[in-house]
Parts: C-alpha cells; structure tokens; sequence
C-alpha cells in the first residue's frame, strides 16, 4: 500500500523542525558566543520534533485539527500534558542557568505541580503568548517552548488571510510579530513579520514600525553589524522599541526564528541603546 502524502503545507511544517535543528547546529560553530543557548535550543527543537511527530499521530486530534474551529478555542490539554514531564526534564538537564535550577525543583517539575502548570499552558494559550501578571523565565519558557508545536501543527491547517495593511498581530491568533523575515519577490524582496506563538509569518508594509505605526523614514531606523550582514535592527525612535528582521535575500541558508536567537550582539545592542524589543524571542531576548 501506498504511503499517504502530506499536504504540501504539512509537508513544509515537518521539514521546518530539521531545519532549525541543522542551522541551530551550523551556528553553533559559528558564532561561539552563542553556542551554549543554541546547543540547547537544538535540543527543545529536537524535543519539538518528536512532540510534533507524536500529535500527528494521534487521529481523533488531527481530525479536530483539521476542521474549521478558531485557534484559540483548539486546545486540547489531555492530548498535551503527558508530554511535559520529558520536557521539563529536558530543560532540567540541559538549559543554561539559572533556567536548568527553576526547571529541576520539585515545585515545577512533580505530580503535585501540573494543575500550576495546567493553569499555566491555559492562560498562555488563551492570551495568545501573553500574560495579565508577570511570570518567571522558567514559566514564560516552557510555557512557549512546549505549546509551540502544537500551535505550529494547528497553523499549517489553516489559509493565511488576505493581506491587510499595517497588521499588527497575528491574522490567525492575534499575537504579536517577535522577529522580521525579508522573502525573496521577483526582483526585490517583500517584508513580513513572523509571529511569536505559531510562527506565521504576514505581510507588512515595508517602513512602518509594527508597534506603533510611525511611518517617518527618519523616526525609523536600521542597523547592522559586521558578522550579521543579514541580519538587521529595525527600531523606531517614537516608541523605542525594536525587533530584528532576517533578510533571505542576502543570505538563503538562514532560518530565521534560529538566526535571531544567535543575533546575542544585536538584541545586546539595541537593549543598551534605550530600545525595548517589541516581544521576546524563545530564550527571552
């Protein structure tokens, strides 16, 4: 019997895991400095890999997956939860610290902790990636790091909407761009912002900051750095925020939610230059 294929959009969501595990292991060599946290996003993308491997598996998931249903209202604690105490593991043994000490307590990682963390994975997903009261790393980490193959699966069943100008979140769950993707479009390239809960990325006007809408090309600036040729701050100096947009023109071979984690410089950079990113990527930069 025949071996049935993936939409090719499922298709392209499986291959994406391989792809950040193979660039998070390329830059490693890289860029030395930011070896330690790439080694380790490496890690929870491999974990990733196999969590989203398992969900496809499961039928009667996928077939909810696959319907028309918001979102915001799929998520399925029960087919979820079994998974978390090999991930908290995992941050446990291999994070850098002082995130490794919070994942290894008891507190966080035992039996009596998962109506915490049950709480924890609602409110997150729910928010769209945001919480009303302030969480420690730990728990803004896992939360991300663990709900986001699920969210990414969910995703690559559903059509972006059209394009609408100077859309400032998410088309499909209303979260908010961590990063800027420069796509190749015939004989330029075309800007889109990638979001920070399941990864989709949606056109953006080209010079218009995304957090608060400032158009003035001398109110927004950008900045590069010798290293990161492909890579640049995009800030704007009404709001003062900031984020980094990955330019796959100038370099194809990046994958951009990796390359942004090995920008340390960059996010170090426009931090001590009064600028406030406008969400934080995985590791919290």
């Amino acid at each position: 019997m025949e071996t049935p294929r993936l939409p090719l959009k499922e298709t392209a969501n499986v291959n994406n895991w391989v792809a950040r595990i193979e660039r998070a292991e390329e830059l490693s060599l890289k860029y030395p400095f930011a070896a330690e946290i790439l080694l380790f996003y490496k890690q929870v993308a491999s974990f990733q890999r196999g969590f989203d491997a398992r969900l496809r598996a499961n039928r009667d998931l996928m077939a909810r997956i696959r319907g028309v249903t918001p979102l915001r209202e799929q998520l399925n604690l029960d087919a979820l939860l079994p998974e978390l105490p090999a991930f908290l593991d995992l941050v446990s043994k291999a994070a850098p610290a002082p995130l490794a000490a919070h994942a290894g307590q008891p507190a966080a990682s035992g039996i009596d902790a998962q109506p915490q963390w049950e709480d924890i994975l609602k409110t997150y997903w729910e928010n769209g990636g945001r919480f009303e009261t302030e969480l420690d790393d730990l728990q803004t980490f896992c939360a991300q790091a663990f709900l986001q193959p699920y969210a990414e699966l969910i995703v690559a069943h559903r059509e972006v909407p059209p394009p609408v100008a100077r859309r400032m979140a998410c088309p499909l769950c209303a979260g908010a761009p961590h990063l800027g993707v420069m796509r190749p479009e015939g004989d330029a390239a075309k800007r889109l912002l990638q979001c920070s809960f399941c990864a989709t990325e949606w056109d953006f006007t080209r010079i218009v900051c995304p957090a608060c809408g400032e158009e003035d090309e001398k109110k927004v600036c950008f900045y590069s750095a010798n290293g990161f040729e492909h890579i640049r701050v995009e800030a704007c100096d009404s709001c003062k925020t900031y984020l980094l947009s990955v330019d796959l023109t100038k370099n194809g071979r990046a994958v951009p939610v990796v390359d942004e984690i090995a920008a340390v410089p960059l996010n170090l950079w426009a931090r001590e230059s009064g600028y406030s990113k406008l969400h934080p990527n995985l590791m919290g930069m």
